[in-house]
């Protein structure tokens, strides 16, 4: 961190008095909140995204007729399966929209 322009030598070197705290805190208070808010900014964005998602739908057994999207999960041929896909109505099992949850017992 650089020195103030403002400041000489002799007033960086003196310490500071407890009367002091308050407006060395109150100068302080806007620049590490510029630095918390930056630094929290992609994690607050990450969690948006991720609870936009809404986590994990079972949706019952496939329909070809129905679109499906990420997060939703669906039963086809007796298995589980999750779509990957921003929408699809591929058939689970055929491509890279659905990946296999719970392989069927047969």
């Amino acid at each position: 961190m650089e020195k103030p322009a403002d400041l000489t030598q002799e007033q960086l070197a003196k310490a500071v008095r407890v009367g002091d705290l308050p407006g060395l805190m109150a100068a302080l208070a806007p620049t590490i909140a510029e630095f918390v808010a930056a630094a929290t900014a992609p994690l607050k964005a990450r969690i948006t995204e991720l609870e936009r998602g809404g986590g994990i739908h079972y949706e019952g057994v496939w329909q070809a007729a129905r679109e499906y999207r990420r997060g939703m999960m669906a039963t086809y041929d007796g298995a589980i399966f999750h779509c990957n896909a921003a929408v699809t109505r591929d058939k689970p099992g055929t491509g890279s929209a659905w990946t296999l949850a719970i392989k069927s017992g047969r």
